[in-house]
């Protein structure tokens, strides 16, 4: 028969010599002595708060830094009467292992919903300040380095991880850097899709100024703050007006088309198509569909698009700017 540490009384004399040997070996800064008391006292459920901070203390000074957490927040559910004591030592452990972003969100829900105490609201506050400084700091440091990498990456002429970086940047302020990125836009090497995204970026980013942009052999000069977004462009408009019937009788065709034009006007952007030109792309765009989706027999809405032979030029068009652009995106 075996017994539990937890059903073995431990007598009063010998606690308070655990706890005090744990004591004077934290104090003694000798952590894995300390610990080692306080987790005696620990599996014979003779621990008080006082024992569980020491254990707290002696894994941060270790380094165990993920085991002082999932304590603390088991803590933090446990013991009310001394949940402000476990949530300091939690933002502690967060603020030392730099995620500042949770201890900063964790505070702004604890100011929002807890009645605290006067001393501990002025102690979270200046740790709160101290933790967005930092973090602003990090940000700024990630930022510097996230478009070093970017701009380093258009002059290897990497599509993928231009993309990559792109997606790291896109809520990034651009001002900074707008006269370092603005000649990329004019380069022949780089690929349609960065332009674009590049385009898209500055676009968010509000970008007061004219820039040139060189696409499909044409230079254009475009304001981005003032750009349309892709599908509001009046080209892609009226394509799309053009095959609302589609629209009205077939929503999963009308849908499909809508994500191929999509793609093909963002690899043109900003150089669009004409409206003498729209008619038969709007033909070679519902071909495309129809053949996509094994809608070979369904009748195209409009009568004049201009001949077959412009239609099928437009398919070709079509599928070789679905390719670039899927050759950016591809992870794989």
């Amino acid at each position: 028969m075996t017994e539990n540490k937890a059903d073995v009384v431990m007598f009063p004399k010998w606690k308070s010599s655990l706890e005090q040997k744990g004591r004077t070996a934290l104090q003694a800064k000798k952590y894995k002595e300390a610990l080692e008391h306080f987790e005696q006292l620990i599996s014979f459920e003779a621990a008080n708060s006082e024992v569980m901070t020491g254990k707290l203390i002696c894994l941060m000074e270790l380094g165990r830094y993920e085991e002082a957490e999932t304590i603390c927040r088991e803590l933090m559910k446990e013991d009310e009467g001394n949940y402000f004591q476990y949530l300091h030592i939690y933002l502690t452990v967060l603020f030392q292992t730099s995620q500042y972003q949770e201890l900063l969100d964790l505070l702004d829900e604890v100011f929002e919903s807890e009645e605290i105490p006067q001393e501990v609201r002025k102690q979270f506050w200046q740790l709160y300040d101290i933790t967005k400084k930092l973090k602003e700091d990090e940000s700024s440091a990630e930022y510097i380095e996230d478009i070093d990498e970017f701009i380093a990456s258009l002059d290897s002429k990497d599509a993928k991880k231009q993309w990559r970086c792109l997606s790291k940047l896109k809520k990034q302020d651009i001002h900074p850097y707008i006269n370092e990125l603005v000649p990329f836009l004019k380069k022949d090497y780089i690929q349609p899709v960065i332009k674009t995204a590049m385009l898209q970026w500055m676009q968010e980013q509000k970008v007061e100024r004219n820039v040139e942009v060189t696409k499909l052999g044409e230079t254009k000069v475009v304001n981005p703050s003032k750009l349309d977004d892709i599908l509001s462009h009046p080209s892609s408009r009226q394509i799309l007006n053009l095959l609302d019937p589609v629209e009205q009788d077939n929503p999963t065709l009308y849908e499909f088309i809508q994500q191929l034009l999509f793609r093909y006007m963002y690899v043109r952007f900003p150089v669009m198509p004409t409206d003498e030109e729209t008619p038969s792309l709007a033909k070679a765009f519902f071909e495309l569909g129809t053949s996509y989706l094994q809608l070979d027999h369904y009748p195209f809405p409009l009568e004049n698009y201009g001949s077959q032979k412009e239609v099928d030029l437009w398919k070709q068009q079509i599928e070789y700017y679905e390719a670039n652009y899927f050759s950016v995106l591809d992870e794989s």
